[in-house]
């Protein structure tokens, strides 16, 4: 017994090391021996019931039939039957099922012989048709050894090959008959010797085959605890007494599970590409994402990355997908990422997001809920700590889908005393369904004319915010925010006499998110102001919480400039169409590999390589229900601020523009005042105005209309239409533009002759 299985263990050896054959087309050999032992065994029952005349009609010609051929052997039948169907579901090699079934088949016929050798030579075939005796096979087996041998050495001759057969079908020696409990002590105890001498041999080589391990990291993989009902909040959540947040039963739960299709398939594949080029790999991890299944390899010493990064197209040709990203070295790890897209996708809901443990242990409330990487771990994104997010990516990738996702997870954690948000919407379709709600400042922007008003005023309120700070001794909006709990109060001076003349209850600021969601478009219109202002903003208005999130499908220099860039860290890149362009957004290639619908690369200061997302999705009916959901709070209608879209008279400093630095202090050039009361008085701005009334050229007159637009005084530059007077003398501006008084008509006349020429 214990050379048998030491004799199975080595055919297990060469087999594919899990004592498996190897892999075949069609059915293996181990289901076809268990068919045909499930039909042996429940043969052997059918006819033991024919045998007492239980199993109708069939059991009657059944039994007809068993009795011709096997006589009084049909009782014997079922039993042999029975112990080769539970022979055959064991698993050895192919010649120890033949040598069981040929003797089996031996010893029955042999001891049919034994029996019918009892009947005459003559008497025998008339017994058989009887079916008594030993059947036909009896008289099969009995008459040839009676006829050459006689009965006495006949019988030796039968009983001699009954024992063989016996011995062939059960693999065991002459002395396992004889003393069974003793032999089995001896096998035992040669088992135990042959384990400890194959002990040290089983250390050295057993190594598991790419299959076993493909399967074995599959397995250890983990589930996802279960979502929480209850969504604790964080300190710094605490709002206006009474506000309630919007229910998760608005949104969706993510439905059906991705797929990679054949794992197994896929790693072997890439293993042997390797192989072909001479890049030895091992098989390290595999993560299926939502989207991509992430196949992880660590190469042999020695081999560049660079080579390894430049068969990018071999590995599409071999397995067929594309596009595959190859990512070398993972970050952390020294292992190499194959990214392959699944069969089967899923999309990643906000629901399952925000009932996971990760988003309920945040310490934000300006959490925002980016999406699903590879490994299956949700990723959030800390607002005040990037504190400022660029999007940028080719049209119909996920941009608009990635704002309306961050403003959802912004209002399921905020009342709206503690946020407050600036809607810019050119395209006028995306984000306008939110307007109505109180976390509003103003309705949705979409004019790119009130565009830098609005960004204007975020400047000024960003001032106020620091002005504020200075005043209570805080360092940022946390520290503000938290004096206001512990009840204290500000002091009141007069500004003439410098004396405390009261105190007023410090009110909280709540957080400002301006998002922008098509630069591009107000680039192209009014570029050096929103630039200007876009940049301030990213610069200072950390610490008061104010914070930007700005995207854009056209991901150009033109757009994205160097200023913008070097200010908004914390970037977010969709697919696009070329390497440039994910050149120009990440600084790196990579988000020209992505696949589109929320697949996404994300960077952030803390990383210094981006990491593969799947977006979160909430749909248009999603996003309505949770608006509704606001709405019905609210007992009238809500008063939003209009001084926000307004003409703003703040300065942007001067400091940065489309086209460089005015420089030095513009307002105080000589002509600045006789230039702001010309323009009020006449009612209109224009450079050939400043020419002939101040007698100066073209250059330092339109300088001064530069310094008048940065002060507020005239509005910009509309084409070929004069520009807008921004404040008044008191007169009627409409009657003073359509009575213009010259002083000389004259001399006017010959002055403007005079610059023109």
């Amino acid at each position: 017994m214990g050379r048998r299985r030491k004799k199975e263990k080595n055919e297990e050896e060469k087999t594919n090391g899990r004592g498996r054959p190897p892999k075949r087309k069609g059915l293996s050999g181990d289901t076809k021996r268990s068919i045909v032992a499930v039909f042996l065994i429940a043969l052997a029952i059918l006819s033991v019931f024919s045998l007492f005349g239980g199993a109708g009609t069939f059991g009657v010609y059944f039994n007809k039939i068993l009795s011709l051929a096997f006589g009084i052997g049909r009782y014997l039948l079922p039993v042999l039957m029975v112990a080769v169907g539970f022979l055959y579901f064991r698993r050895d090699t192919e010649a120890y099922y033949v040598f069981v079934a040929a003797g089996f088949i031996l010893f029955f016929a042999s001891v049919l012989g034994v029996v019918h050798i009892f009947y005459p030579l003559s008497e025998m075939v008339e017994i058989a048709k009887s079916g008594s005796g030993g059947g036909f096979l009896g008289a099969a087996a009995a008459y040839p050894v009676l006829k050459l041998f006689g009965f006495w050495a006949g019988i030796i001759v039968l009983v001699a090959i009954a024992l063989a057969s016996i011995l062939l079908a059960l693999n065991v020696p002459f002395r396992a008959l004889m003393k069974p409990i003793e032999w089995m002590r001896e096998d035992e105890e040669e088992e135990k010797e042959d384990e400890k001498e194959e002990e040290p041999k089983a250390v050295i080589e057993e190594k598991p085959s790419a299959s076993a391990k493909i399967s074995e990291i599959l397995k250890r993989k983990p589930e996802r605890p279960a979502p929480q009902k209850d969504m604790p909040v964080p300190e710094r959540q605490i709002g206006a007494a009474g506000w309630k947040l919007p229910p998760l039963d608005l949104l969706e739960r993510t439905t059906g599970k991705a797929k990679g299709g054949d794992i197994e398939t896929n790693a072997k594949i890439i293993q042997e590409t390797f192989k072909n080029f001479g890049i030895d790999v091992e098989i390290g991890d595999i993560s299926v994402g939502p989207s991509v299944t992430q196949y992880c390899f660590k190469p042999a010493a020695g081999i560049k990355l660079s080579k390894i990064t430049g068969l990018n197209n071999n590995l599409s040709l071999a397995l067929a997908e594309h596009p595959i990203r190859i990512e070398a070295p993972i970050p952390g790890k020294s292992l190499i990422g194959i990214e392959v897209p699944n069969k089967t996708k899923t999309m990643v809901r906000l629901r399952n997001i925000i009932e996971s443990p990760e988003f309920s242990e945040r310490k934000s409330s300006l959490t925002l809920a980016l999406g699903q990487d590879v490994g299956g771990n949700y990723l959030l994104g800390d607002l005040t700590e990037m504190p400022h997010l660029m999007i940028a990516g080719a049209t119909g990738t996920g941009k608009s889908v990635c704002i309306n996702t961050i403003i959802t997870s912004l209002l399921y954690q905020n009342s709206p005393d503690d946020l407050k948000l600036i809607l810019i919407d050119p395209k006028r379709v995306e984000l306008t369904a939110f307007n109505g709600i109180p976390h509003l400042l103003t309705p949705t922007v979409v004019d790119n004319g009130k565009v830098a008003n609005a960004l204007k005023w975020a400047i000024s309120e960003m001032e106020r915010r620091y002005k504020m700070l200075q005043e209570s001794g805080s360092r940022d909006i946390f520290s503000y925010n938290g004096k206001l709990k512990v009840g204290q109060k500000k002091s009141i001076i007069d500004e003439e006499t410098g004396e405390v003349i009261g105190e007023e209850e410090v009110k909280r600021l709540p957080f400002i998110v301006i998002i922008i969601d098509e630069l591009a478009d107000i680039m192209a219109s009014h570029a050096k102001d929103v630039e200007a202002a876009i940049v301030r903003i990213a610069q200072m208005a950390r610490a008061v919480g104010i914070h930007l999130i700005v995207s854009t499908q056209r991901p150009s220099v033109e757009v994205l400039t160097g200023l913008i860039k070097a200010n908004i860290t914390t970037r977010i890149a969709f697919q696009v169409a070329t390497q440039i362009d994910s050149r120009t957004i990440l600084d790196m290639a990579g988000a020209d590999k992505l696949l589109g619908n929320g697949d996404m690369l994300y960077l952030s200061a803390r990383s210094p390589k981006p990491r593969r997302i799947q977006g979160v999705f909430v749909s248009e009916s999603e996003v309505k229900r949770v608006v509704k959901s606001i709405k019905s709070q609210l007992d009238e209608e809500v008063e939003y601020n209009e001084e926000v879209t307004a003409p703003q008279r703040v300065s942007l400093g001067g400091k940065f523009t489309g086209a460089g630095a005015l420089g030095g202090d513009d307002a105080g050039d000589d002509l600045y005042e006789e230039a702001k009361d010309t323009v009020v008085k006449s009612g209109k701005a224009s450079a050939s105005l400043l020419q002939r009334r101040l007698r100066v050229g073209y250059a330092r007159a339109a300088r001064l209309l530069d310094i008048l637009e940065a002060n507020g005084v005239i509005g910009p530059a509309d084409g070929s239409k004069a520009r807008d007077i921004l404040i008044s003398n008191g007169t009627n501006t409409k009657a003073v533009q359509s009575e213009v008084e010259y002083e000389d008509e004259e001399v006017d006349q010959k002055q403007r002759d005079r610059w023109q020429m």
